[in-house]
């Protein structure tokens, strides 16, 4: 039987996480089904080192970081001192999650998260992508923490859409390290196969995000969710799966994800009955 590490996306409450928040939150998912906590950031503000290692140990949840690229930065963007500080965010990332003990480092770190696209992607945006993490290679081989790299939905990005682009660019990177995050709203739009592709980028999926179809509970959807748990089970155990999804009353968090509505229960609720209900299905 495959033992699971079911996590809790910090997006349900904040739309980035601080210390103050960790406070409270970290002891009631302590008290839930939850194995691990997410820690969803765009710029660490507000969000220290010491406090995060302190709570994590204190309630013994292991902690994960993930973040996109803020204020409008971009890997791919035609200009260079833009994707200087990209990579500067990412390097930040990456020691700070060094400091605070943080597992994993995941997220879309590839392109501008500010807006939605105008236009295609084109081949010399991409090149960008593709140099600018050759120029963060050695600091991820560094670190050595596995680096997830999250596709998005065609109404958030034009740069990194599919589980096939992601794996392209894995591949380019080429570390043992670094591979694919697997957000499952976003697969469900742009795949062709759902399930059939999840199976075959399964070897380089490292990491995961579930939800329902639209953001909402777990197992209630129109996904087969009998397929979805026969493809959870066959990673390693330890696997890390968060669950995720938004507060719609958050203006920020609205506005940043596209949320404008509740889906049947509350984001704190998806969360915590996803987790009991997801360990079910799987025999945990």
């Amino acid at each position: 039987m495959t033992e699971m590490k079911i996590g809790a996306h910090t997006f349900a409450w904040s739309a980035g996480i601080t210390d103050i928040e960790l406070e409270w939150l970290m002891p009631k998912l302590a008290s839930q089904s939850i194995d691990f906590v997410e820690l969803a950031t765009y710029d660490l503000e507000g969000l220290s080192p010491q406090v995060v290692r302190r709570l994590s140990d204190l309630h013994e949840l292991p902690v994960t970081l993930c973040s996109g690229l803020p204020r409008g930065l971009s890997l791919s963007s035609p200009a260079p001192s833009i994707r200087k500080q990209a990579q500067e965010h990412i390097l930040r990332l990456l020691n700070f999650a060094s400091e605070c003990g943080a597992v994993k480092v995941s997220g879309p770190l590839h392109g501008d998260l500010s807006k939605p696209a105008a236009e295609p992607s084109s081949h010399d945006d991409w090149q960008r992508l593709v140099n600018s993490y050759i120029d963060l290679r050695p600091a991820l081989k560094d670190v050595g923490l596995p680096f997830s790299i999250e596709p998005l939905n065609r109404y958030q990005s034009s740069l990194i859409n599919t589980l096939e682009q992601t794996e392209e660019l894995c591949k380019t990177i080429d570390l043992t390290n670094v591979g694919i995050l697997v957000d499952l709203f976003h697969a469900n739009i742009e795949q062709n196969n759902l399930y059939r592709d999840l199976n075959n980028y399964r070897e380089r999926t490292t990491h995961v995000h579930l939800c329902g179809a639209n953001r909402g509970p777990i197992g209630t959807c129109h996904l087969d969710w009998e397929q979805l748990t026969t493809w959870l089970k066959t990673f390693q155990d330890g696997m890390m799966v968060s669950i995720e999804t938004f507060d719609p009353s958050n203006p920020l968090i609205a506005r940043r994800t596209r949320t404008w509505r509740n889906f049947d229960e509350t984001s704190e609720s998806i969360v915590l009955n996803g987790a009991k209900r997801l360990k079910t299905m799987i025999g945990e």
